[in-house]
């Protein structure tokens, strides 16, 4: 199906499509700095001189985490978690104009290439689980090749389509599975639900060409009006073979569907400058809520970066000082933590900038930054760069 759909509006849902970010569990590196420290003899009361030195060196320790790489390498790009102790990042080789796919193992401090594309990267994504990786390309003949690889970099399903855009989300009910819309140069598009195990691509009559998986067989969305430009929509709901539609709440400027919660975002009423962010269980039934300040451009609100740890019902944002129109927002904004279940508010760390978020599944770690190359110690609040930005 292929359906008309304004750039302005697709702009806009591009910008909030892109905020979202891919991750998984990080705890090797803590056991690692536990296991370099002197045995202690635990009959003994341990002073605040050795309290200090046993800080200075998980301090240390973690100030020297750095991805190894030769004079002759490129470190490009951090694109995610594997596992709880390898990291998916690309690399380019002195006289190779193709990127390489490589992992670091923390613990090892080994790296290894994980794939080489035939074709220069375009994006590079991790499925919840980190057992599927997408990675795509453009042509100049406006077609995307899109391929899905195994945890282990090994090609599982690969397919050419007709795009100048694409836009994806992968199924946190079912892994490997993406909703998938291609745009073509006059921003019409067309959507698919790609399964690589069954090395099926199907093409889906679907009424928004950006939408997140509620269950195995459903996806939500917003309804964006494609023909007046509008600052809110109404969430939707429906089924993959299923011609009706559920609407769920109005006024809806951004939502988040994660595997055990749902997040939206709607202006307050009586403040219109400020967002309340409202969290609802697997039932849709309220669980908390929570008001914050919004920043507003001509034509769209502008969130935030955020990430979930959600198995600890938490959510992890960087909030402005104050709401103003982004144009003439000068300031800076404070990392922040949310639990969605206590109904907590705890500020974390002041005068940071706005950039890509990506925290481990405990939320010990979180890499930052718009190429992922910082990470941020989440207890110490110490920030450290993986690699030199290019």
């Amino acid at each position: 199906m292929e359906i008309k759909v304004s750039k302005a509006a697709l702009c806009k849902q591009l910008s909030i499509c892109k905020m979202l970010c891919f991750v998984a569990l990080f705890i090797s590196t803590i056991l690692l700095i536990s296991a370099c420290e002197p045995s202690k003899d635990l009959s003994k009361p341990v002073n605040d001189t050795e309290k200090e030195h046993s800080q200075s060196n998980q301090e240390t320790s973690f100030s020297t985490l750095k991805i190894p790489a030769s004079k002759t390498e490129k470190i490009e790009a951090i694109y995610g978690w594997l596992d709880s102790k390898t990291i998916l990042y690309s690399v380019k080789q002195d006289g190779n104009d193709l990127s390489q796919l490589m992992v670091w193992n923390l613990e090892t401090n080994d790296t290894s290439i994980f794939y080489q594309p035939s074709f220069a990267l375009s994006e590079v994504s991790i499925s919840p689980a980190g057992t599927h990786i997408l990675v795509s390309s453009f042509t100049s003949s406006g077609k995307a090749s899109i391929a899905i690889l195994d945890q282990t970099g090994n090609p599982l399903y690969s397919v050419a389509i007709p795009a100048y855009e694409l836009t994806y989300e992968w199924n946190s009910y079912q892994d490997g599975m993406l909703f998938l819309s291609s745009f073509n140069e006059d921003w019409t598009y067309s959507s698919y639900v790609l399964n690589p195990e069954e090395q099926t691509m199907e093409t889906l009559d679907f009424p928004q060409p950006f939408a997140q998986w509620s269950s195995e067989k459903e996806l939500m969305f917003l309804d964006w009006n494609r023909e007046e430009p509008a600052l809110t929509a109404p969430l939707e709901r429906k089924a993959l073979n299923d011609d009706g539609v559920e609407s769920l709440m109005l006024d809806v400027i951004h939502f988040k569907k994660m595997k055990q919660a749902l997040m939206t975002i709607q202006v307050e009423t009586e403040k219109q400058d400020r967002g309340t962010y409202a969290f609802y269980d697997q039932t849709n039934t309220p669980i908390h809520s929570f008001s914050l300040p919004l920043l507003k451009s001509f034509s769209d609100w502008v969130i935030p970066s955020y990430d979930f740890i959600e198995k600890n019902k938490e959510f992890i944002t960087f909030i402005p000082n104050e709401s103003k129109d982004v144009d003439q927002y000068d300031g800076r904004f404070t990392l922040t933590k949310l639990n969605w279940e206590k109904g907590t508010q705890e500020e974390l760390m002041k005068d940071m900038e706005n950039e890509p978020l990506s925290c481990s599944l405990d939320g010990s770690l979180c890499l930052y930054g718009y190429q992922f190359e910082k990470i941020i110690d989440m207890k110490t609040h110490q920030i450290q760069r993986l690699f030199k930005e290019s």
